[in-house]
Order: C-alpha cells, then sequence, then structure tokens
C-alpha cells in the first residue's frame, strides 16, 4: 500500500455513453464532491475508450485519476495508468459496474469520493486478451451470443431485449468445442462458456469467478462443459451468489496464461467490449495498476 492523494490537481475521466448517459448526468455531483474533498479537478468528456487511455497515460505518477463510466471504459483507463503510474478511483458510471461494486466501491460514484480519506491505494494485477488490457473478465461462448444476438435486435423491447437474445443463444447452441490451454495445460471439451477472471465478476452481478484475487498473479479460468439448457440456466443464477463452481459440469483452474480456440466462430469479450474472434490468448500483469480501494475490499489475498 502507497499512500492517498492527499489533493491537489485530478483528473475526472468521464464516458458521456455509459449506462445510457448515467455518467454524464452523474459528472457535476462527482466533480464538486472532489472539489469538497480539496481536489482541482479537471473534467474530460472522453469521446472515444482510445481517448481515455491516452489522457491517464499522460497523467503525472501519483496524481488521482477518476474514472466516472462502465467497466470497458476503467479498462481503456486502466491501460494508461500502467504506463504513467497515476492511481485510478474507479466510479459507478456503468450499467453492471461490476467492478467497482466487486472492489467495494459501491454503485454510488459521489460517495466513493466522499470515502476518499477511508480509502488506500493497492496495486492490482490487470489481465491482458491479445494485448487489450481489462480488469473484471474476459468470457468466450453461449453468454457473449447472447448478448450480441440482443444488441442487434430491431426490436424495441427494453429490459427484455438479454432475454431475448439469450433464447435465441440457446436455439442455435450445438456442436461447440473449446480447446482452453492453461500455463501448457490442454484441455479440449464440448461446452457452452469460458471464463477468465482478474476482479471476477460481470454481466451485473454475476460472480462467475468467486475465488478470484487481484493480488496473485493468477487468472481464474471457469468452464462449462456438456450441459442441459436447464443447467447452463442454474449455473449463471448461481453465480449471482457465487456458488456455482460445484455444479455438475462446471470445471475450474488457475494460471497466469490461457489460450481458447473453438471449432466454430466466436468472439471473445473483456468486461463487456468485443475483443477479438477467437483464437484468443490471455495473461496476467502482475501488480500493474495503483487503484483506490478500500481497506477490507474482498478482492486481495
Amino acid at each position: 500500500m502507497t499512500a492517498t492523494p492527499g489533493g491537489g490537481h485530478a483528473l475526472l475521466l468521464v464516458n458521456p455513453t455509459s449506462g445510457r448517459g448515467r455518467g454524464l448526468r452523474l459528472c457535476p455531483a462527482a466533480a464538486e464532491a472532489l472539489r469538497a474533498a480539496g481536489f482541482r479537478p479537471a473534467v474530460v468528456i472522453t469521446e472515444s475508450l482510445a481517448e481515455a487511455t491516452w489522457k491517464t497515460r499522460e497523467a503525472a505518477a501519483g496524481s488521482l485519476v477518476a474514472v466516472l463510466g462502465g467497466d470497458g471504459f476503467l479498462g481503456a483507463a486502466a491501460s494508461g495508468a500502467r504506463e504513467s503510474g497515476a492511481v485510478l478511483l474507479p466510479l459507478a458510471g456503468g450499467r453492471g459496474n461490476d467492478t467497482t461494486r466487486r472492489l467495494g466501491l459501491g454503485s454510488d460514484p459521489v460517495q466513493a469520493v466522499r470515502n476518499i480519506p477511508q480509502l488506500v491505494v493497492r496495486d492490482l494485477d490487470l489481465g491482458v486478451v491479445n494485448g487489450r488490457p481489462y480488469f473484471g473478465v474476459a468470457n468466450v461462448g453461449f453468454d457473449g451470443v447472447a448478448n450480441e444476438l440482443g444488441n442487434s435486435t430491431r426490436l424495441n423491447l427494453g429490459s427484455l431485449t438479454y432475454l431475448y437474445g439469450g433464447l435465441k443463444a440457446f436455439a442455435g447452441w450445438k456442436d461447440v468445442t473449446f480447446t482452453v490451454t492453461v500455463d501448457g495445460k490442454e484441455t479440449s471439451f464440448p461446452g457452452w462458456f469460458v471464463a477468465v477472471g482478474n476482479v471476477g465478476q460481470y454481466g451485473g452481478g454475476l460472480r462467475i469467478c468467486p475465488e478470484a484475487k487481484v493480488d496473485d498473479g493468477l487468472l481464474d479460468v471457469v468452464m462449462l462443459g456438456r450441459a442441459s439448457a436447464l443447467r447452463v440456466a442454474a449455473t449463471f443464477l448461481r453465480s449471482f451468489r457465487g456458488t456455482h463452481l460445484n455444479t455438475p459440469g462446471v470445471s475450474f483452474t488457475r494460471g497466469s496464461s490461457v489460450t481458447i480456440s473453438a471449432n466454430k466462430p466466436l468472439n471473445i469479450y473483456a468486461d463487456g467490449e468485443m475483443i477479438a474472434p477467437l483464437p484468443a490468448t490471455v495473461e496476467i500483469v502482475p501488480a500493474a495498476v495503483k487503484v483506490l480501494v478500500p481497506r477490507n475490499s474482498p478482492v486481495f489475498s
């Protein structure tokens, strides 16, 4: 642990599209909270994930960068902070806000800023998929296809969009075989998904890698093999409580390097952002980024 930034210049990065504008709406209150905490925030409404990386890369070492957006936006900022040595304060400005919640920072960005005096700076591991950093989970399989199908529909389904995508994915999912290699040990299996966790939570509360720690230099790999549609649904439901690892068909391992391929075209996602088609390589960079978190954050060893 290092000293918490104690005031002075700070950067507030905002993704205006995260959470359907949630970050933009909360920006004024977050900036005011930073001023009340003794900081002089420079507010940047970003136009892209690349800009978030660039701005954080330019920040001074040890300076505070508050990141108000979704999980993918936080990963983009982490890429820059890895190089600059800036200290990140993740603020919940997206829909799921899985990383901020799992770190123990909660879903209220203003309260998170007010809590700065009680927070500590910790070094967090960073996952990297085909060279692109992420904090939470890299995933490929049924869940990614469901997301794609839901987002691609022209129907105005509101909150039912992902249910629609999931039902379509169930109907079309068959004969998919994954080949996963963890630190040189290869496994091939017919199945439903592969999740590679660092913080270990995604999808609005799914603790898919419930035992993941962000300071152990390892990735947690959770896979679901051959299973009925009912068991798939049960696995995802149990993952909200993190109790699914003993479900039949679920396997779990750890490693520092993971390669994934499949016998059918699939895309790999990280923190909700589509990264690339398979095959993919996922690696861990130990102690890569400095982040403000509560002393009792549950994802540290």
